[in-house]
């Protein structure tokens, strides 16, 4: 059983990860926001004993063993590191930093804390994805030839975080990165890439991105100015595979379509999973992949798709 602290009174944090580690019979021990009145808010509405005004307070908390850091972009190396330094395991929201040498120090950090850190992507640890593998292990389309994702919605709050280029934010890093870590679980890390942007102001509203993998090839489209869409198609030399809304899958009934046969996988929570395995990483079990190693890849393969557009 792990003790748990939160850093920041996040809307996801509230809606899915402390519901999860209460599903994982974890313990939410403590919530802290600049604003302690919404630390207390929080930490009451799910039974946490302690709120702090600031981060710092938390993070020196010795009832804590793992924080969640559930702010926003610019802000998720120093509060890791400062966690790290502190002796916590971290869990941090996507994307786990702005690029890969935030990374980097994040690597360096965890090594000398003995600590762990792990990015919180959620859609990797639904039963769909490990279902695809074993589709595509099994030649069920023959050899992989493209991999095609969505995902896009319509943000329309300017005052929105994800509107600042300071703060992180971006079509890319906000919705691109479940396009490209899919991708790379089921095709493997790309050598090359093109990418157009469409910006508003400073940041891009819609990215479009293409990717070699050495033998398949992957596009993706995601957008802040589209309809509510999300979707991914896998086409190989014998038949295709079709996932329908593989990112949002918490609480939802997902769909896979292979060929003329479809296949319905039942409600589950993605976020109590992925708690699970960032509980099982912390104990530093051997053989999980979606380490730093992982992200380091992830975030390279964004620099290279910001850097190409």
């Amino acid at each position: 059983m792990m003790r748990w602290g939160f850093l920041g009174a996040s809307r996801i944090g509230r809606r899915a990860l402390a519901p999860a580690i209460h599903d994982c019979g974890h313990l939410l021990n403590a919530v802290a926001a600049r604003d302690f009145g919404r630390a207390r808010a929080f930490a009451d509405a799910f039974g946490a004993t302690r709120a702090y005004g600031s981060y710092a307070e938390l993070l020196d908390d010795p009832g804590i063993d793992a924080v969640y850091v559930g702010l926003t972009n610019e802000s998720h190396l120093p509060w890791t590191l400062r966690a790290l330094q502190a002796g916590k395991h971290v869990l941090c929201e996507k994307p786990l930093a702005l690029n890969s040498a935030e990374v980097a120090q994040m690597q360096a950090a965890e090594a000398a804390s003995g600590r762990r850190v792990m990015e919180a992507f959620c859609h990797l640890h639904h039963p769909q994805i490990a279902r695809v593998q074993a589709l595509l292990a099994d030649g069920a389309i023959g050899d992989l030839v493209t991999v095609q994702a969505v995902f896009g919605n319509t943000l329309e709050n300017a005052e929105d975080f994800r509107w600042r280029a300071a703060l992180g934010g971006g079509a890319l890093l906000d919705l691109g990165g479940y396009c490209v870590s899919l991708m790379r679980v089921l095709a493997g890390e790309a050598r090359a890439v093109s990418a157009i942007a469409t910006m508003r102001g400073d940041v891009d509203a819609t990215f479009s991105g293409q990717l070699d993998f050495g033998g398949a090839t992957g596009q993706f489209v995601c957008s802040f100015r589209s309809a509510r869409s999300q979707h991914v198609e896998l086409v190989g030399t014998r038949g295709t595979l079709l996932l329908d809304w593989p990112f949002s899958t918490n609480g939802r009934e997902t769909g896979l379509f292979l060929n003329d046969r479809a296949e319905r996988l039942p409600a589950t929570n993605p976020y109590a999973r992925m708690v699970r395995y960032f509980a099982r990483m912390a104990t530093d079990e051997p053989g999980l992949p979606f380490g730093l190693d992982w992200s380091l890849m992830q975030a390279r393969t964004l620099d290279m798709l910001r850097a190409a557009a």
